[in-house]
């Protein structure tokens, strides 16, 4: 895949429209790379350095509590996924983004992000707005996170992304959205049956 023909691109357009050379610059700074499943692209302790945008693929984002794995962010193709703190601030990374399926990643490393802004003020606005879209997704999941039940947790993930219960192990999807296991196997079972049953 061409820098060129990325969707990275599409989705920056929702954001600001950019000069020709402001598009023949980003060109310059977007890379592209294939991964394999299980591929670590950040690790615990690391200074994040990209920002990912997934072309194709699914990207999982966690960290450890003991030796469990507790799951913060799932990313399917049209997501950005990040060590976003580690990425704009530049200490050490708190989690692990891992690939979970063969994926087609756009990214820009750190340095090429502070090379956009110096050039123009579009590109700054480009970078607030984003940032600021990913802050506001965040609260919006985590208020939900903590005044829902578990099963209207599990309601809205199966309807805002129902291609997921397939794709996603899952233990992963019940750790997201800090389900037990066992609970989550009888929501799943109930909308599989057409039960009405509450947790």
């Amino acid at each position: 895949m061409s820098r060129t023909g990325s969707n990275v691109f599409n989705y920056i357009g929702r954001f600001v429209d950019l000069t020709d050379a402001e598009q023949k610059l980003l060109e310059q700074h977007i890379q592209i790379m294939t991964c394999a499943p299980r591929q670590v692209l950040t690790g615990i302790g690391e200074l994040e350095q990209h920002t990912y945008f997934i072309e194709k693929g699914l990207v999982r984002k966690y960290f450890f509590r003991g030796q469990d794995e507790i799951t913060v962010q799932l990313s399917k193709e049209g997501d950005i996924i990040s060590s976003a703190v580690s990425f704009l601030s530049g200490v050490p990374s708190d989690f692990v983004i891992e690939t979970m399926e063969a994926c087609t990643l756009a990214f820009i490393t750190k340095s090429s992000m502070d090379t956009l802004y110096d050039y123009s003020i579009n590109f700054e606005k480009m970078g607030r707005l984003i940032i600021l879209e990913w802050m506001l997704v965040k609260e919006r999941n985590d208020t939900f996170r903590m005044i829902s039940s578990p099963r209207e947790r599990y309601l809205r993930f199966v309807q805002e992304n129902p291609a997921l219960l397939t794709r996603v192990p899952q233990k992963y999807l019940a750790s997201l959205l800090d389900i037990k296991p066992e609970t989550f196997s009888r929501f799943k079972k109930q909308l599989v049956e057409g039960g009405q049953e509450k947790p």
